[in-house]
C-alpha cells in the first residue's frame, strides 16, 4: 500500500484512478482531487468505519461464508457468470465471493447509499489486491455511492443483453418495511403508491406496507427479462412468497423458482424466517417454487400457483381442492375498538373494573364476556377473563341516545371521552366518537365457531351464548355465527375433519405473520363437506 500511496501521490485523480485501476480493477476511485488528497493524508492501516444508523438501512452484512456458498450455488444453477450487479453492497461479502468464485467475471457493478461503507470497501478491496496480486486481468468494479431508488440500471441490462453475456444479480437487500423506514424518517425508500389497487380498510390499515428488498426484487426482474443468467437473494421467506404472490399479475419472465431455507438465527443473529431466493432469467413465467434446505440441498415441499389457487404444498392439495371455493358461511373478524383500558373490564367478586383500575357501574345489559386469541386455546365454557362494553348493535348506530336509554354507561362513555378522541386509525374519522367496528347483528348471534388469528396452533372452538348472551370475540380473531345449534354442530365438525385440516395445511404457511386470515377462511367450502358427509345444514 505504501508503494502505491508513494506512486499516486505525485499525479493527479484521474491518473491515480488509472493506478488503482491496474492493481486492483477498481474504477474511479476518486471522484475528485480532493477525494485523492484527503484518502493520502488519513490513510490509516487500522482505520475504521461505523454505521450510525443501521436499522434506516436494513443492515445486517451477510457473513463471508454464507456468501460464498450462495456463489458457488449460483454457478451450479446459472452457471458462471460475466457480470455480476449487487444493489445494497454494504461492506462487500458478495464482491469479495464473486472474485474468488467467478473465474470469468468481467464486471461487477455495486451500489451502496451508506458513504462510509463505500469508503471503506473500496479500500478494503485495494488492500486485498494489493496483497494477492494476480496475474490474471482483474474484472472492472464500479462501485456506486447511490441511492438504489434513484439508479438507473438499463445500459448496463442493455450491454449484457447485446455481448450475450451471463448475467448475476446477488445480494441481501434490507430487510426492513417502508413503514419502518417512515417511523425512522429515513429517505431510504422508494415513492409510496398503492400499486395493487387496494381499496378501502385494506389500504387503510396497512395491507398495502410492503417489504423494501421486496420493490428491490421486483424492479430487477422486471429488468432483467432479456437477459440470461439468474438471480441469488437473501429474502425474508414472507418477502418470497409475496414476489410468488404476485408472479400471478406480473408474469415476469422467470423459472427454475427456488427457496432454499437458512438458519437467520445463527448466521445473522435475528428471529427471521429467511431464505436464498434464486431464479432463471428469460424463462416463460414460472408460478412455483421448490423449498429445499440451503445447508443439505433436500427437497421439501413445491408451493405456488395451481389451478389459479395459491397454496403451501401443491401435492397435499392436489387431493383436496375439491374444498377449495367460494365460500357460502361468511368469516368475520371482532369487535376493534382501540379503548382497551376503557371498554375492556375484568370482573371480580362480582365487581367490574377498567384497565384504569376503576370500578365500573352501568347498566348490565351493555357487558358481554369476550374471548381475545390468548383466551381460544385454553377455553373453558362460563369461564372468562375478560368482558366488553358493546355501545351499538350496528357500525352505523349513534350513540347519543345511550343519554336517555342508558344514562350509567353514557356517563361513563362521556367521562373517558379523552381516550376514544386519542385513537389514531383512520377509520373512526367522521364515525361516532365511542363507535367500534367489527359488530353488526352477527354479533349476537346466539352460536359462534370461532378461532384466532395469531397463533400457529389452529383451534377452532364452538361457544354459545352464556346467561342469554352472546360472547363476543376482538379483532385477533374470526367467527362464524349461527342461529342453529345442530348447523352449528355440522360446520364445527366439517372444520375437524380430515379433508379440512389437510386442505388448510396444504394452504396455509406457518412462517407467515398471521396464518389465518379471512381470505383463507373464505376458501373453505365447508357446505359442499357437509353434504358429501350427510351433514345436515341448513342453506344460505
Amino acid at each position: 500500500m505504501n508503494n502505491l500511496i508513494n506512486q499516486i501521490r505525485s499525479t493527479d485523480y484521474i491518473e491515480a484512478n488509472s493506478i488503482i485501476k491496474h492493481a486492483s480493477g477498481i474504477v474511479d476511485f476518486f471522484l475528485s482531487e480532493d477525494e485523492k488528497l484527503d484518502f493520502i493524508s488519513s490513510y490509516d492501516d487500522s482505520c475504521q468505519f461505523v454505521c450510525e444508523d443501521k436499522v434506516s438501512y436494513g443492515d445486517w452484512q451477510t457473513p463471508v461464508t454464507l456468501a460464498k456458498k450462495i456463489c458457488e450455488d449460483h454457478i451450479s444453477k446459472f452457471g458462471e457468470p460475466d457480470v455480476l450487479i449487487e444493489p445494497t453492497c454494504g461492506l462487500g461479502a458478495f464482491i469479495f465471493s464473486a472474485l474468488e468464485k467467478f473465474s470469468n467475471i468481467s464486471e461487477i457493478h455495486a451500489l451502496e447509499i451508506n458513504h462510509q461503507y463505500v469508503t471503506e470497501l473500496k479500500l478494503n478491496l485495494l488492500i486485498h489486491a494489493l496483497a494477492a496480486p494476480s496475474q490474471h486481468k482483474k474484472p472492472d468494479i464500479y462501485i456506486y455511492n447511490a441511492d438504489f431508488f434513484e439508479f438507473d440500471f438499463s445500459p448496463i441490462i442493455n450491454r449484457c443483453h447485446d455481448k450475450n453475456w451471463n448475467l448475476a444479480i446477488i445480494g441481501n437487500p434490507p430487510w426492513v418495511t417502508n413503514s419502518r423506514q417512515g417511523k425512522n424518517n429515513s429517505n431510504n425508500i422508494p415513492l409510496k403508491e398503492n400499486k395493487y389497487g387496494l381499496k378501502g380498510i385494506d389500504a387503510i390499515t396497512g395491507k398495502s406496507n410492503f417489504d423494501i428488498s421486496e420493490y428491490i426484487t421486483l424492479n430487477l426482474l422486471k429488468l432483467s427479462h432479456i437477459n440470461k443468467g439468474g438471480i441469488s437473494f437473501l429474502l425474508k421467506n414472507s418477502v418470497i412468497r409475496n414476489i410468488l404472490t404476485k408472479q400471478n399479475i406480473e408474469q415476469i419472465h422467470i423459472g427454475d423458482i427456488e427457496q432454499k431455507l437458512i438458519d437467520a438465527s445463527s448466521e445473522f443473529n435475528v428471529s427471521v424466517d429467511a431464505s436464498c431466493f434464486s431464479a432463471r432469467f428469460d424463462c416463460i413465467p414460472s408460478f412455483v417454487c421448490r423449498i429445499k434446505d440451503f445447508y443439505t440441498n433436500l427437497f421439501i415441499r413445491e408451493y405456488g400457483w395451481i389451478n389459479n389457487s395459491f397454496v403451501s404444498d401443491i401435492l397435499l392439495y392436489k387431493n383436496f381442492a375439491k374444498y377449495d371455493n367460494s365460500s357460502s358461511l361468511v368469516w368475520r373478524s371482532g369487535i376493534k375498538h382501540d379503548c382497551t383500558d376503557i371498554l375492556e373490564l375484568t370482573l371480580a367478586d362480582g365487581v367490574y373494573i377498567n384497565g384504569l383500575g376503576e370500578i365500573v357501574h352501568i347498566e348490565d345489559d351493555l357487558i358481554y364476556p369476550l374471548l381475545k386469541s390468548s383466551d381460544i386455546n385454553s377455553y373453558q365454557e362460563g369461564k372468562f377473563r375478560k368482558f366488553i362494553i358493546v355501545p351499538q348493535r350496528k357500525v352505523a348506530d349513534g350513540t347519543s341516545e345511550l343519554k336517555f336509554t342508558h344514562p350509567l354507561a353514557y356517563s361513563y362513555l362521556t367521562k373517558h371521552e379523552a381516550a376514544f378522541a386519542r385513537r389514531k386509525s383512520s377509520i373512526y374519522k367522521g364515525k361516532d366518537k365511542f363507535s367500534v367496528f367489527g359488530i353488526g347483528e352477527y354479533s349476537f348471534k346466539p352460536y359462534k365457531i370461532v378461532v384466532s388469528s395469531l397463533y400457529k396452533r389452529i383451534n377452532f372452538i364452538l361457544v354459545s351464548n352464556i346467561d342469554g348472551k352472546p360472547i363476543m370475540v376482538d379483532d385477533t380473531c374470526y367467527q362464524l355465527d349461527f342461529d342453529n345449534l345442530e348447523e352449528a354442530k355440522s360446520i364445527y365438525e366439517a372444520l375437524h375433519s380430515n379433508e379440512i385440516e389437510s386442505l388448510l395445511k396444504s394452504l396455509i404457511f406457518m412462517d407467515a405473520k398471521r396464518v389465518i386470515t379471512k381470505s383463507l377462511l373464505m376458501r373453505l367450502d365447508l357446505p359442499l363437506l357437509c353434504k358429501d358427509k350427510g351433514f345436515s345444514i341448513i342453506s344460505r
